[in-house]
C-alpha cells in the first residue's frame, strides 16, 4: 500500500465472512475476501484518494464486523448489486459490485448530492477494474 494505515478492524476467518455471504446471500469477490482476512476495515495515517483522477478521497473503509476495539461510524453494506465498504469525507461511497457483468469491478458514488437513494453500479462512477487495483492505487493526498 501507498500509505500508512492508523487503526484496522480484527482480521476475519474464511468462516466469519461465509457467514457473512450466507447471511446476506451473496458471494464476495476473491480480492477483497483476501483482504478482509488480513485488514477488515482501516482508517488511514494521511488522507488517501484513487489514482485515477476521481475526485473524492477515501476516509474510512468499513469493516465486514465491527469489533469492540473499534468505533466505525458503520459496517459494510449490500444495496443492489453493490456492496458498499468505504466513505470519503463528503458522503460519497466506494462500492464493490457483487453481481453481475461489473463482478469485482470498484463503483463510486456522490450519495449526499443525488435524489437516486439505492443505487445500482450502472448509477455510479467506475473507479477500478478489481478490487487490489484499487487499493494498489490509493495515494496519499499532498
Amino acid at each position: 500500500m501507498n500509505f500508512e494505515i492508523k487503526e484496522t478492524g480484527q482480521r476475519l476467518t474464511d468462516r466469519e465472512i461465509a457467514a457473512y455471504e450466507a447471511g446476506a446471500k451473496v458471494r464476495l469477490p476473491p480480492q477483497y475476501r483476501s483482504f478482509l482476512k488480513r485488514i477488515n476495515g482501516f482508517i488511514s495515517l494521511v488522507m488517501i484518494e484513487p489514482d485515477n483522477g476521481l475526485d473524492a478521497d477515501l476516509s474510512e473503509f468499513f469493516p465486514l464486523f465491527s469489533d469492540s476495539k473499534r468505533s466505525p461510524t458503520k459496517t459494510v453494506e449490500c444495496v443492489n448489486d453493490l456492496i458498499w465498504f468505504g466513505v470519503d469525507s463528503g458522503g460519497g461511497r466506494f462500492g464493490l459490485a457483487h453481481s453481475g457483468q461489473n463482478f469485482g469491478k470498484i463503483f463510486w458514488f456522490d450519495l449526499p448530492h443525488s435524489n437516486i437513494v439505492e443505487p445500482t453500479s450502472a448509477d455510479c462512477v467506475f473507479v477500478a477494474e478489481t478490487f487490489n487495483a484499487f487499493i494498489e492505487g490509493l495515494v496519499e493526498i499532498n
